[in-house]
């Protein structure tokens, strides 16, 4: 096996990856030889990402709806996986809402339900189904399987926005599982690590570069390196936590945002 396809005969697991961050991952695991589990509740928007995955690659896909906040669909979906495949190498938490502009003391209990839901609740109903297999793929060494969570720089110390306040919490929360199960993950030779971007070309923003400019604007938010994140950016750094060079890192939220959250109240 070439080191170019260093993920052949392993599985990734994506969740929200009908869209946005979750298709660049599907594409970036793919080209290095992985077969895929594809989730969301959006099936039209699996099928475009397995249609564009399999452009140009030759693996196997499975397409796997369910809402990711309820267990129960957690679980059959888990079914489904390990009827088709012997392994989940890599599981990426990625789906989330952003739930809108609220003062968290301001959103509705239905928005709270919903965003924590998806965002909190939705990552450890999923994390808490599959850490079992994970745990026992004693045929993969040194490393057993890994993990890697999609926060938010809004989750981060600096980062953490009252505009977004359900969302900032529910990805702060993101943050503290990711630390807690690297220690409690570490002894079975699981990694797990978190990524926070910050202001990138998705779906949260309906895909818009000026939508995103006026966020910026009206909140006074400056980037010193002045540019909109692109998706296939936060895949690149995902196969690096995915790659055998990081087998010993855990624990760790990487923030990437073109120094966004360093800069407050300083440019």
């Amino acid at each position: 096996m070439s080191e170019d396809k260093f993920l052949t005969n392993k599985v990734v697991l994506i969740t929200g990856a009908g869209s946005g961050f979750g298709r660049a991952f599907a594409v970036a695991f793919a080209n290095k030889g992985a077969n895929l589990v594809l989730n969301d509740i959006n099936m039209k928007g699996l099928e475009e990402t397995r249609d564009l995955v399999l452009k140009d690659n030759n693996v196997e896909i499975l397409l796997a709806q369910a809402d990711i906040s309820k267990l129960e669909e957690v679980e059959r979906m888990k079914k489904l996986v390990f009827e088709k495949f012997d392994n989940v190498f890599i599981l990426i938490n990625n789906a989330g809402i952003d739930g809108g502009a609220y003062k968290s003391l301001s959103a509705s209990e239905e928005t709270y339900d919903k965003v924590m839901g998806i965002n909190a609740k939705g990552t450890w109903n999923v994390t808490k189904t599959f850490f079992r297999k994970m745990k026992s793929q004693r045929q993969f060494k040194p490393i057993r399987a890994k993990i890697i969570n999609i926060a938010s720089c809004a989750g981060t110390t600096n980062g953490i926005n009252p505009m977004l306040g359900i969302y900032s919490a529910s990805k702060a929360t993101v943050i503290a599982f990711t630390k807690l199960w690297a220690l409690e993950l570490g002894p079975v030779d699981i990694t797990v690590n978190a990524l926070s971007p910050g202001v990138f070309l998705t779906p949260i923003y309906d895909n818009d570069p000026k939508k995103i400019r006026q966020f910026l604007e009206t909140r006074g938010v400056k980037i010193p390196i002045d540019k909109i994140g692109d998706s296939k950016w936060v895949a690149d750094l995902a196969l690096f936590l995915a790659s055998p060079t990081a087998n010993y890192i855990t624990g760790q939220n990487i923030v990437l945002d073109g120094g966004m959250t360093v800069s407050i109240n300083k440019l």
